[in-house]
């Protein structure tokens, strides 16, 4: 059976097309479908004419609200299915379109993997370990991730961990050398740095005793920590050295700062 383009009007969306077969709104179209099939009035078309060009219409609508979507940043193919996927498309349609925009160069997870690990060195100072993780979740596969990651040398890690290392010592000055320490350890960990190069970096700080910064350290803390430990009376004096020594405060200040409060 077949039936004959009585009409073909534009929508207000530019670029779009209504197609009338015999008298009555058949479906829409794009421009791209319209050339593609050369659809012109009182042309007739077959059931398998309809279905192949609905077919290509919607691997066209696919592509284009892909492009759309990666016009604003790089996208990975997980991203862009899972876009498709949430408009509702045929799995047809998506793998027709994710295939197109492949052959276009429009999806390579293996240039956003390496535009990615740039991005995260030099602005967010991020260590591999984060960066591999984040493009995992993206969907970009392990070889992609490992190729990417030889364009961030250790050289350029290690300054970039240093760098992070000082501005942590400098929040963290107020504890004592040994609690620095353990929290730069922590805060370069959890940026995605490797333990061996942490403490490469963490052995260049300049960790300068200042007995008078660390004197005043501790009676901050014991100040802080005095009047929460009076239930424990004749125990208060012990717990709270037990308190100190372990936030690895030296014995000789905390005997001091303890002995200030036994004779305050």
């Amino acid at each position: 059976m077949t039936q004959t383009i009585s009409k073909i009007s534009t929508q207000k969306t530019k670029g779009r097309y209504n197609l009338e077969l015999d008298g009555k709104f058949a479906f829409g179209v794009s421009e791209m479908t319209l050339i593609k099939f050369g659809l012109m009035k009182n042309r007739q078309l077959n059931e398998k004419d309809i279905i192949e060009i609905k077919k290509y219409e919607e691997s066209a609508q696919a592509i284009s609200k892909a492009l759309t979507f990666l016009s604003h940043h790089l996208r990975t193919e997980k991203e862009v299915l899972q876009k498709l996927r949430g408009l509702d498309f045929s799995p047809s349609a998506i793998q027709s379109a994710i295939a197109h925009l492949k052959a276009e160069k429009y999806l390579d997870d293996r240039v956003y993997a390496e535009n990615f690990v740039r991005t995260q060195a030099n602005l967010s100072s991020l260590g591999p370990a984060v960066i591999d993780r984040k493009l995992r979740a993206v969907g970009v596969f392990q070889n992609d991730i490992d190729a990417a990651l030889k364009d961030y040398p250790v050289d350029d890690q290690i300054e970039n961990a240093f760098n992070l290392a000082e501005k942590f010592q400098k929040h963290y000055a107020k504890n004592s050398i040994i609690q620095q320490k353990q929290k730069i350890n922590q805060a370069l960990f959890a940026k995605g740095y490797h333990s061996d190069l942490i403490k490469q970096v963490v052995e260049r700080l300049d960790f300068q005793v200042d007995e008078d910064q660390q004197l005043a350290n501790v009676r901050a803390v014991t100040d802080k920590i005095w009047s929460r430990y009076e239930k424990y009376g004749r125990q208060r004096t012990y717990k709270v050295r037990a308190y100190l020594y372990g936030k690895g405060f030296p014995a000789e200040l905390i005997d001091r700062v303890i002995g200030e409060k036994d004779h305050g």
